[in-house]
């Protein structure tokens, strides 16, 4: 008897899974809709169907990501709980997803760096601007005037800069690379903490 065919859910998932893993790797350019089909067994027909080209899969690939990432940081930034404390599970929020997720930490270091001015608006619009939004408005509780300014921004910058080094930091330390345990997080938090008690308004 033959194999059943995988259901539209199923392979619409296969190709997300698939490309998400390839864009990260090789970024938009360098992959070819062929190689999507290879590496996923579905046909060119059955990717054409679920995505019309090359772009609407990739922004699929995003939306995939970015949007799931956004509400887990609009859930900790507007969950009931005091201003610190919010600030406090919205860096553990974003620190933990770009540490755990490799594939997603690529995909952001790539749209960042790579010019596509076009993308890179996309992606603002698709979940940046409405968590930087929320976070403003958060800061603002937290001390007024705080949220103003570039304070918003610098906390995205250091928290995706100290993920992204990382690795190297540990190599020029000598040490095993390995996953952050929870009190390097803690202390993370902690700096990222004072870096807002400590920015002028």
């Amino acid at each position: 008897m033959p194999a059943k065919r995988p259901g539209a859910s199923n392979a619409r998932k296969k190709i997300l899974d698939v490309s998400t893993r390839l864009f990260a790797k090789h970024g938009f350019d360098a992959v070819t809709m062929r190689q999507i089909s290879k590496e996923s067994g579905l046909s060119m027909p059955s990717i054409y169907h679920h995505f019309g080209n090359k772009e609407d899969l990739f922004k699929a690939v995003e939306t995939e990501m970015y949007s799931a990432h956004a509400q887990t940081l609009l859930h900790e930034i507007q969950s009931d709980a005091s201003t610190e404390e919010r600030l406090r599970k919205f860096i553990v929020a974003m620190f933990e997803r770009l540490d755990s997720n490799p594939d997603y930490l690529k995909l952001l270091q790539r749209n960042l760096v790579d010019g596509w001015e076009e993308n890179q608006a996309f992606l603002v619009e698709l979940s940046l601007q409405g968590v930087v939004d929320e976070l403003k408005l958060l800061l603002n509780q937290y001390s007024p005037g705080k949220g103003n300014g570039i304070t918003p921004v610098a906390i995205f910058s250091m928290i995706l800069g100290f993920v992204t080094m990382s690795p190297v930091i540990r190599h020029l330390k000598g040490e095993q690379i390995a996953a952050f345990t929870s009190n390097n997080r803690a202390a993370f938090v902690e700096v990222v903490i004072d870096f807002i008690k400590s920015s002028k308004h």
